[in-house]
């Protein structure tokens, strides 16, 4: 007998996010496995396309964009997601029944929606949880430690976790968390890894010899918000522009988040020439964009919390073979450490990534040569589609 599924996301494709990109990978792989699949998303709040075409089998609920950096904003967003999507479960598709309820967080709110649901259809719920929510918001500066919402939210985040039926998540140390914190015995890693999409992409690998020589290109694609620490960048530019044998460093930034505009309002204000804003891009001609660098830089905030993940653009910068600037710890930093393609830098030090350039200029055969190896690696260890099969067989 078909198992059903009733899978629920407040990001879905054509949002161009972490979240939409590992949702939209679980729903065909969960159709590869012949389940009957439902999907409760949004109308794309993340996206390049202003239309979606409407198929039956996904269902989009309108809610207000959030364009504002104010926290009260993602609140009404999140809220409004929530509330909706109960509705739209419940009532519209009332004659549904189904044997999992699958939700993913953050959004905590969503995941507490999908508990509701989980309990008016009588269903098991599954939890995906890709970041640690609310402490991931107050390194992003969203929540105060110890504040009223805080409190709230962290009872919530536990009260939710006690009653999944199944959790999964991205990391060991994450899963260990999330153990810690429930006592929960079914909790299983999947990681983020690579969508067969882009191990299947036909993406020309530039070596490094063959590129423009008169610069040492460092690119960097994602989200650009408080916790990814590009004022970094910023602060190492001014450094290197300082002086004349690091004026051949040039960086190129894709994508968009609420640190744009203030960033580059920095960059013209200091007259920084060394820096370039791409916008956003589609993901293949990211990939084609950044196998045009010579460098990737990746980076986050000195925070605890976030060693418990790994960025998932780690895994997309792995497949252009290149050598990988970075201040990330954890498992992130293990897989680097592995591969010997990672140049290490103290998050918050400008001088530090400075360092790291330099090193890199000079052993750069020796990097360029060791990321050859990066794409065969993350294709095979870290597939999506292969590591939701296993994980899919089990329900």
């Amino acid at each position: 007998m078909q198992k059903k599924v009733l899978l629920i996301s407040q990001y879905f494709l054509p949002d161009i996010n972490a979240a939409s990109f590992r949702i939209n990978d679980l729903y065909k792989a969960l159709k590869k496995q012949n389940f009957d699949v439902s999907v409760v998303t949004a109308y794309p709040q993340k996206s390049a396309v202003d239309k979606v075409r409407n198929t039956e089998d996904i269902h989009r609920i309108k809610l207000e964009k959030v364009n504002k950096k104010s926290f009260i904003n993602y609140l009404r967003n999140y809220f409004g997601f929530m509330f909706k999507s109960i509705f739209y479960s419940v009532f519209r598709l009332n004659k549904k029944k189904y044997d999992y309820v699958i939700v993913t967080s953050p959004p905590l709110f969503v995941a507490l929606g999908g508990l509701v649901i989980s309990k008016i259809k009588r269903t098991k719920l599954v939890i995906d949880i890709r970041d640690i929510w609310p402490d991931s918001a107050v390194s992003a500066g969203m929540v105060k430690y110890n504040g009223l919402l805080y409190k709230i939210t962290k009872k919530i985040e536990r009260f939710i976790y006690k009653r999944a039926d199944i959790i999964t998540c991205v990391s060991n140390p994450m899963r260990n968390y999330i153990y810690k914190e429930s006592k929960n015995e079914n909790i299983n890693v999947l990681y983020n890894g690579i969508s067969p999409e882009s191990i299947e992409g036909n993406y020309n690998t530039v070596v490094n010899s063959t590129v423009k020589k008169e610069k040492i290109r460092v690119g960097y694609a994602g989200n650009i918000g408080i916790v990814q620490n590009l004022d970094v960048i910023l602060e190492a530019s001014q450094i290197l522009e300082k002086n004349e044998q690091d004026k051949d460093f040039e960086f190129i930034i894709i994508g968009d988040g609420i640190e744009r505009v203030s960033l580059k309002q920095k960059l013209n204000k200091l007259g920084i020439s060394n820096i370039t804003f791409k916008g956003t891009m589609s993901k293949s001609d990211t990939i084609n964009e950044l196998n045009s660098m010579n460098l990737l830089f990746l980076s986050l905030i000195d925070d605890p919390v976030l060693e418990k993940t790994i960025p998932s653009k780690l895994f997309d910068y792995l497949l252009n073979n290149k050598p990988i600037i970075t201040s990330i710890k954890g498992e992130g930093k293990d897989i680097l450490s592995d591969l010997k393609c990672g140049i290490y830098f103290e998050s918050n030090d400008p001088n530090s990534l400075v360092a790291g350039l330099s090193n890199y200029r000079k052993s750069q055969k020796y990097y360029d040569t060791k990321a050859l190896n990066n794409r065969k690696y993350v294709t095979k260890y870290y597939n999506r589609e292969e590591i939701f099969k296993k994980f899919i067989q089990k329900l």
